[in-house]
């Protein structure tokens, strides 16, 4: 009998009700760190800058910690001209990864993968072979400067290998009629008899309206093609709270050419909503979010959706509201992880309290055996940190303990993640999220 009891437990066991726990990795990957399927001892590929000089890069390492931390980056093709480079996403056969770069661009802002101007993508071997450019290639006998201005990032591999979708902007207003906006789109990867990759049948997916876009990770049902994506579309019916991030699921149809119903909205909060993956059985979705914690960002998204603002303008707002929200210590808006019912959105609940100390949690992935979640987080160090609502007696006892044990000077990385905005120290930790399924 007790062996039934526990048995119809497991199995009630699913990932909305099982209890989630976290433990900190030592040492700490770059943020946006991907395993690689496939391999004994397990490789983790993420980007860092290591302070030494070569900028941002792409490095493998094993997850246990042994061996040498390779760079695949610091060398290869057209780097002799900004040659930054991250956010690597590895193909579901372990063959392939994809990465951001700025190599062969004048015109560079943000950083490449997360967001701004002067980013291209790219695919190598997990060797660092055969690197590649995938868009933004330039025809023979361009200019120098006709290719500036475009940004492609966050790219994700559907789970068959065959698709990437990522977000593009244009502002080469020059030679490719940019505007400044975004859109998303899903292409089919090839590899050719010689080995060579390509993009091709490019199609967009989401439409350059002035909304702001990041593409997040895919379902792992093949069967299901699809993937989730977060929007600046404040409310179900698109109207009022300009630049409010929230989530979406862009279920494709028509050949990989179109989201069903323009996207399905899963996420409804006067707050930021992002990085999103799905839970192995493709029933829940997992997603970074801002809410439950005051700050600058929340409370112009409060402000905003009260007033009733159009959100056509985002594309440009978007990025000087996200530098006031999190790239800035005064009123730093902190994140956790939240989980959601892709079936009844209107369920949601709360996995993490790194939040609650300032942690601000990015882009997240599963394990390929999906036994647990693996995160980078950051944060500025208590005492350079001024939250709200501010307590200056808390903040008192943070800068006391702050001067009389002040971090060594290796803790101030600049961009240690490519982002480059803020000479201030950056604290950094690997999280390990699990669930606890009985």
């Amino acid at each position: 009998m007790i062996a039934l009891i526990a048995a119809a437990g497991a199995q009630a066991a699913n990932y909305f009700t099982a209890p989630f726990s976290e433990t900190t990795r030592t040492p700490a990957f770059g943020q946006a760190p991907v395993f690689v399927p496939h391999t004994s001892p397990q490789l983790v590929v993420f980007g860092k800058d290591f302070k030494e000089g070569a900028k941002n890069q792409v490095y493998i390492e094993r997850y246990d910690g042994a061996g040498p931390v390779t760079c695949l980056t610091c060398a290869g093709p057209e780097s002799g001209t900004d040659n930054v480079n991250g956010v690597p996403a590895v193909s579901p056969d372990g063959k392939w990864i994809i990465f951001h770069s700025w190599r062969g661009h004048y015109l560079t802002i943000g950083s490449p993968g997360y967001g701004g101007v002067g980013s291209s993508l790219w695919a190598m071997h997990i060797d660092g072979s055969d690197q590649t450019q995938l868009t933004d290639v330039q025809p023979p006998g361009s200019t120098m400067f006709s290719g500036e201005g475009i940004d492609d990032y966050h790219a994700y591999w559907s789970p068959d290998g065959t698709h990437i979708e990522y977000a593009h902007l244009n502002w080469n207003f020059i030679t490719g009629g940019g505007e400044g906006k975004w859109d998303v789109r899903v292409a089919e990867f090839h590899e050719s008899a010689g080995g060579v990759p390509s993009l091709s049948n490019t199609k967009v997916v989401r439409p350059a309206n002035g909304h702001w876009y990041e593409t997040q990770w895919w379902n792992p049902n093949p069967r299901t093609p699809g993937f989730l994506y977060t929007e600046t579309y404040p409310s179900p019916s698109g109207g009022g709270a300009a630049t409010t991030p929230q989530l979406f699921y862009c279920k494709l149809i028509l050949n990989y050419s179109a989201c069903e119903n323009g996207g399905i909205r899963l996420s409804n909060s006067p707050s930021w909503d992002e990085q999103a993956i799905f839970t192995p059985d493709s029933k829940n979705v997992i997603f970074m979010s801002s809410r439950d914690h005051p700050g600058f960002f929340n409370t112009w998204a409060e402000a905003v959706r009260t007033l009733g603002l159009p959100n056509s303008w985002d594309y440009l707002l978007i990025l000087p509201l996200f530098e006031a929200g999190f790239l800035q210590p005064v009123g730093q808006e902190s994140t956790d992880l939240y989980e959601i019912s892709l079936r009844y959105p209107e369920k949601v609940r709360r996995l993490t309290t790194d939040g609650n100390e300032g942690w601000i949690t990015p882009e997240f992935t599963w394990d390929p055996t999906n036994s647990f979640l693996m995160w980078t987080e950051n944060r500025f160090p208590n005492g350079y940190r001024y939250d709200l609502p501010i307590s200056f007696s808390e903040l008192l006892v943070q800068l006391q303990a702050l001067l009389s044990n002040p971090p060594g000077p290796g803790i101030v990385d600049v961009g240690q993640n490519g982002v480059g905005v803020a000479p201030l120290p950056v604290e950094q930790r690997t999280q390990i999220g699990t669930f606890g399924l009985g």
